[in-house]
């Protein structure tokens, strides 16, 4: 079985819990990251489709959280997809994205199995954004969260080393 991270109706830590068969069957991965680090062009790969909202702009395409059901890689089994508003916004509404996220997160997705922290490894630093969203979940989700995130890195140049593509 594997282990799913129940998101709590209240400001308390909720407790990591196993799956069983009561809970929603459909396994969730949460995407997370900056704004324009390509979150939504991730779950349009993992998905293979272009549900996700993606812009070429500087500007914050996602402003609100969305979530799809879909299959996984285009033909496996179903998984939920959950895209957030970026941290380190172009409009500076981190503080609003975080609360908005929280908020969907306990009343529409209800259970993670696995938060997706994407960053663009062409950013040598990680900045305070990050740093301030990690602990602001963490002080909602309590401490057990942090063993639930994966971290991913987009924007890898391995062209510029001869590797194929």
């Amino acid at each position: 079985m594997s282990k799913r991270r129940k998101l709590g109706k209240s400001a308390e830590p909720a407790a990591s819990t196993v799956g069983s068969a009561s809970e929603s069957p459909i396994p969730t991965i949460c995407v997370l990251g900056a704004t324009g680090v390509g979150k939504g062009s991730t779950l349009n790969s993992c998905f293979r489709t272009d549900r996700f909202g993606t812009s070429g702009q500087l500007d914050s395409d996602t402003v609100r959280p969305v979530s799809f059901v879909l299959p996984w890689r285009g033909n496996g089994a179903l998984m939920r997809g959950v895209d957030l508003c970026g941290f380190s916004d172009s409009e500076g509404r981190d503080t609003g994205f975080i609360e908005a996220m929280v908020d969907y997160l306990r009343t529409e997705v209800e259970s993670v199995n696995c938060f997706l922290l994407l960053l663009n490894s062409q950013e040598p630093r990680i900045g305070m954004h990050l740093k301030d969203m990690l602990l602001a979940l963490r002080s909602v989700f309590g401490l057990p969260f942090l063993s639930h995130v994966i971290i991913g890195f987009t924007r890898w140049d391995d062209s510029a080393k001869g590797a194929p593509c």
